[in-house]
C-alpha cells in the first residue's frame, strides 16, 4: 500500500466586528517578534492545516493579510490585552503580520475556512 501525501492548506479567520483595528494592531505589534502568541478560538481544529501554514485575516469584509500558524492548543487562560477569560480550542499565531495588496473581498464568518 502506497502512502499518500496530504498537502496542508492555509486558512482564513474573521476578526469580529466589535474589535477595533487600533486595539487589534496592539496585539499584532506584540506578536511581530515572535515573543507573543495570538489565540483564535475554534470549535474544532483544522485537519488540513498545520504549523507553518498561513492564517489569513478577514476584517471589515476583506482579507487583509496573514500570519504564520505556530500551534494548536486546548487550554484555559486570561487574555493579557482584554483581561477576558477564555477556555477551549485555539489556533495560535505569531510573527509579523503581512499585509496583502490588493485586499480581497470576503464576507465574515465564524470559525475558519480553508483557502
Amino acid at each position: 500500500m502506497e502512502a499518500k501525501f496530504i498537502e496542508k492548506k492555509d486558512i482564513v479567520i474573521t476578526i469580529p466586528k466589535n474589535i477595533k483595528w487600533d486595539e487589534y494592531q496592539k496585539e499584532l505589534d506584540r506578536a511581530k517578534d515572535w515573543s507573543h502568541i495570538m489565540n483564535y478560538k475554534v470549535t474544532n481544529f483544522p485537519t488540513n492545516a498545520g504549523i507553518g501554514n498561513k492564517c489569513y485575516l478577514c476584517y471589515n469584509h476583506h482579507i487583509i493579510g496573514w500570519m504564520k500558524i505556530v500551534g494548536f492548543d486546548e487550554k484555559e487562560f486570561k487574555c493579557d490585552t482584554t483581561g477576558k477569560k477564555w477556555k477551549g480550542k485555539f489556533i495560535q499565531r505569531s510573527g509579523p503580520f503581512h499585509k496583502i495588496d490588493p485586499i480581497i473581498p470576503m464576507e465574515g464568518f465564524r470559525g475558519f475556512r480553508y483557502i
